[in-house]
């Protein structure tokens, strides 16, 4: 053959066994990446589905997992996704699927452990080698699908009022979440159909006397639970007004332009505006002096009146330079007070005010109780020094004292290691605190009972801890506290195995504090607290508390009029005389009384000047900071801590358990 010939087929060759590698890896890489996708969708061997039931204080999650594959035992896992590599929680369910069945089931996560509510929800279904099987996201799920928020507007002036979407770029903070917003164009013929899908109602330039009592009725009653009606007046207060009678305002006269000499927040003048004098009636709207625009709560939706029309604003000339900002403004002053959103705008004092007992709570802060161990240490540094010299001159052996330095310390090792091994500093601690309500009576909140944990660990290990079994579900306490630094390290993580739900965590270092809140429907006390207490403007509270329970308090605070005072020692079934007060908030200048406690009376415990039971002062700020959150303290509120409770740990650990036992009269 000619070399040239079999040179040229030899390249061929090559060429041919080249591109055969290229496609065949191609063909490989298609193949593998399709039954990734498909794997990681849920469509190749299991149907992934989830459901929102409740989105109040608990997002309950439906699973629905369907098998159409061979048998499967795993894990699945439900996390939400986030800015970092690591995840802050993971919540892990331990099934068994056999080929062809369905099976359905509910994870409940505390609102309170959701760092952002916009987050993707995902689940992954991870075999027992930890291998990924199948995996699901569901965007925007905790929103229940919501992408933004409707602002129903109801006026003869729409066009002029269209700013109030920033011109479609701007965005409304709302339950935490950053939402654009949606207009809605509103008359009386879609009013009624269209309330229950609003988050904002503006009712401008529009004579609410003309609609039908049905729809004033359910204005009203869409404001009570949870809607935000804005109000705006000016020249047509008188007909703005004239139906929204349950608002307890009336227009007192109309001043124009030229009588004004207010200045608006929102960079313009309120001279420009024609303006409503408005009376309130029943006095319970909050009234900014140099806006004078009133808000006020109302049921579980807030109330905001402008003393000005809306639609004036929006003329080629108006006066507020700046729409965006003003819009913020104007929601952003009835978003705080809506009753639902108050966890929003407290979260960061949860953060700041729960964090700051715990530090205290225990010896979880640096200041390990070491115990009998430290004596140990202690008698035998001693020891090994003058005293072993003095024992061995006695004895005449002083040149024994270099062979028996070693031998000393050799023995104190060992010593130390096994009287060591009875001490918190092998075993994770737990400091509980369980918050329950008595009497039966129903908290308006679907956490029920609750406990907060304060767990640590003196290894870098990852550890876990097996609930009793009254627990319903947990969570950690701060959602956006804690992210491992390695790459698809979670670092907290709740499994439910079975009917038993557990708590763990991945730390990053020894003694690593981990915060976690657990929750039950069940009670564990039957009793009863009971009061006959007088109220006086010199001497504030007198008279008797009654613990009608089976624990002793070793102190108790009762709230009234949202003036917070502490005693001390109410045995089971005796009375109380509420004379020597040993704290009073009411004496405080601090915005509220679950901050007087904690920066007052808790830091002379913490910092020694009173020295004893600390311990139960943070468990007592514990469950004063949770029915402070979670009860309308216009009654009287009587809170007993003690240390007589049930461990909330049924695991190999140690436990100091405390209860918070409440009732509201």
């Amino acid at each position: 053959m000619d070399m040239r010939n079999k040179g040229k087929a030899g390249n061929r060759f090559w060429v041919v066994l080249i591109l055969g590698m290229l496609f065949g890896s191609m063909l490989l890489g298609r193949t593998c990446l399709a039954a990734e996708e498909a794997s990681r969708s849920g469509n190749k061997e299991f149907d992934i589905d989830a459901r929102l039931l409740s989105q109040d204080d608990i997002y309950t999650i439906q699973l629905t997992l369907h098998n159409r594959g061979e048998d499967w035992e795993g894990t699945v896992r439900v996390s939400l996704e986030n800015n970092y590599d690591s995840l802050n929680c993971v919540y892990d369910t331990v099934i068994s699927l056999p080929q062809g069945s369905t099976k359905q089931f509910a994870v409940s996560i505390p609102v309170n452990s959701v760092e952002d509510r916009s987050k993707t929800v995902k689940v992954t279904l991870l075999d027992k080698k930890g291998r990924v099987a199948a995996e699901k996201g569901f965007k925007r799920f905790l929103l229940d699908g919501a992408d933004s928020v409707s602002l129903g507007i109801l006026s003869d002036s729409y066009r002029a009022l269209t700013y109030l979407d920033m011109g479609g770029e701007g965005v409304v903070y709302y339950g935490g979440v950053e939402y654009p917003i949606d207009l809605v164009e509103l008359d009386q013929d879609n009013l009624m159909g269209s309330l229950d899908l609003l988050t904002f109602l503006v009712i401008d330039d529009y004579n609410t006397g003309f609609l039908a009592d049905a729809a004033l009725e359910r204005i009203q009653e869409w404001v009570d639970r949870g809607g935000m009606l804005i109000v705006g007046t000016g020249e047509h207060a008188e007909e703005t007004l004239s139906g929204l009678d349950f608002l307890d305002v009336e227009c007192v006269r109309i001043n124009e332009p030229a009588e004004n000499v207010s200045e608006s927040d929102g960079g313009g003048s309120l001279e420009q505006l024609t303006l409503a004098e408005l009376k309130d009636s029943a006095g319970r709207y909050n009234t900014d002096k140099d806006s004078m625009i009133m808000v006020s709560s109302w049921g579980d939706g807030a109330v905001e009146l402008v003393p000005y029309a809306l639609s004036d604003l929006g003329d080629p000339d108006q006066v507020i330079n700046g729409w965006d900002s003003y819009v913020w403004e104007l929601l952003h002053n009835a978003n705080n007070y809506v009753k639902n959103l108050d966890y929003y705008s407290s979260y960061y004092d949860l953060d700041y005010i729960i964090r700051g007992i715990f530090r205290s709570f225990g010896n979880g802060s640096g200041s390990l109780n070491f115990g009998v161990l430290k004596w140990i240490v202690v008698l035998y540094a001693v020891f090994v020094g003058p005293i072993l010299y003095l024992i061995l001159r006695a004895m005449k052996r002083r040149d024994w004292y270099w062979g028996a330095v070693p031998a000393t310390v050799l023995v104190g090792v060992l010593l130390v290691y096994f009287a060591g091994r009875g001490f918190e500093v092998v075993n994770t601690r737990v400091y509980s605190v369980t918050v329950e309500k008595l009497s039966g009576q129903n908290t308006g909140k679907s956490l029920g009972n609750v406990t907060y944990l304060h767990c640590y660990d003196a290894d870098y290990r990852e550890w876990e801890l097996r609930l009793a079994e009254r627990y319903d579900y947990a969570g950690p306490v701060f959602g956006n506290f804690y992210y491992g630094a390695v790459k698809d390290k979670y670092h907290y993580r709740i499994c439910r195995e079975g009917d038993r739900v557990f708590l763990g965590m991945n730390p990053d270092r020894g003694f690593e504090d981990g915060y976690f809140v657990a929750g039950t429907s069940q009670n564990m006390e039957t009793g009863t607290i009971s009061s006959d207490l007088t109220t006086s403007a010199l001497r504030g509270i007198t008279g008797t508390v009654t613990n009608g329970t089976s624990r002793d308090f070793q102190y108790f605070a009762v709230i009234n009029d949202n003036v917070l005072y502490i005693y001390e020692n109410l045995p089971a079934g005796e009375t109380h005389t509420l004379e020597q007060v040993v704290y009073t908030s009411g004496q405080q200048s601090y915005d509220t009384l679950i901050e007087a406690y904690r920066h007052d009376y808790m830091s002379d415990y913490v910092f020694g000047r009173r020295g004893k039971d600390y311990d139960e002062i943070a468990a007592l700020g514990t469950g004063i900071w949770e029915v402070f959150s979670r009860e309308d303290l216009s009654g009287t509120v009587i809170i007993g801590v003690t240390r007589n409770w049930e461990k909330a740990v049924d695991d190999d650990c140690g436990e100091t358990a405390y209860g918070c036992l409440y009732a509201v009269q």
